[in-house]
């Protein structure tokens, strides 16, 4: 199964500059704490939000997970991966890559079976 998102970062920044705590609420204190670390924290955001709704779009069929109980991590490696409570899908076989360019982020997650 694979998911997709992508996203215009502006919309990200907006609501980092205008609407800090509402931005804040759409993610857990890790991811959060992980952006704002990064030197375009906003681009970072927007990309981690990507990854989220791909896993939700990649997982549908087999299992509805909702976003906000997601949480996208970061190994050593920068690689990021998936965390969340599942009956059927195992998180380390969902594969996930973020990207960004000038204007948008985007994500692919992968569920391998």
């Amino acid at each position: 199964m694979i998911g997709i998102d992508i996203e215009h970062i502006s919309r990200f920044k907006k609501l980092f500059d205008h609407k800090n705590r509402l931005l804040q609420k759409m993610f857990n204190s890790s991811e959060w704490e992980y952006a704002i670390s990064k030197a375009n924290p906003s681009q970072t955001l927007t990309g981690i939000w990507c990854a989220k709704e791909a896993v939700v779009k990649a997982t549908f069929s087999i299992e509805e997970i909702f976003i906000k109980d997601i949480t996208i991590a970061h190994k050593s490696s920068g690689a990021p991966y998936a965390n969340f409570k599942s009956e059927s899908i195992n998180c380390e076989s969902i594969k996930i890559s973020i990207s960004h360019a000038k204007d948008y982020a985007t994500a692919v997650a992968i569920v391998l079976i």
